[in-house]
């Protein structure tokens, strides 16, 4: 009796399983809570948007990039300082045809880009988040995240750098979490780059 239930669960569990789309490291979309009748038009989401397309990244001898709508950022890692000084990267930015490289943050100035993400707004309008970190390894406190536009301008600063005193301070993100309210976005899984 008990082995006419059992395969039809097996079956779903492993379905549920191995379910290709999914992404572990994603969050799981909230469910809807009914299907529309026909003809009838579903309302906008309650929660914040992420990113409607997924932008393409890669990595390569030239560094790691992120595609975005047409305008590609590559983060770079520069030559060795010697010295047992941590690793250094490069931010580059290229928009029809044109490269150039950006500033760092002037309150990143013992950090560097450690990882790359897309965001778009609701109305498809791109951003890029470049996290600021140390590597190789990273460190307790040091997640900075930046939201820069797709021309290349920096729109968020973390000043201070931290919050806190010793041995609990973390990380100032308050003005990229106030810029991803604003747009209507949820913060993006990040790329990391690999020297």
């Amino acid at each position: 009796m008990t082995s006419k239930f059992v395969a039809p669960a097996l079956i779903l569990l492993l379905a549920a399983c191995s379910d290709p789309a999914a992404e572990p490291s994603t969050p799981a979309a909230p469910a809807a809570a009914a299907t529309p009748a026909a003809g009838a038009t579903a309302a906008p989401p309650a929660t914040p948007v992420a990113a409607s397309t997924t932008p393409s990244t890669q990595q390569d001898d030239t560094g790691m990039h992120i595609e975005c709508q047409g305008t590609r950022l590559t983060v770079a890692g520069l030559p060795d300082q010697g010295n047992d000084a941590p690793p250094q990267t490069r931010l580059d930015i290229e928009k029809d045809g044109q490269r150039r490289t950006l500033d760092k943050p002037a309150e990143m100035t013992d950090y560097t880009a450690v990882g790359l993400a897309c965001v778009q707004d609701k109305d498809n309008t791109p951003y890029f988040v470049v996290q600021y970190g140390e590597l190789p390894f990273g460190c307790q406190f040091c997640e900075w995240f930046y939201l820069y536009d797709a021309d290349g301008k920096q729109l968020t600063h973390s000043n201070p750098p931290l919050h806190g005193q010793a041995p609990s301070q973390e990380p100032n993100n308050d003005e990229y979490e106030q810029w991803l309210a604003k747009l209507g976005v949820t913060h993006p899984e990040v790329t990391y780059f690999k020297p």
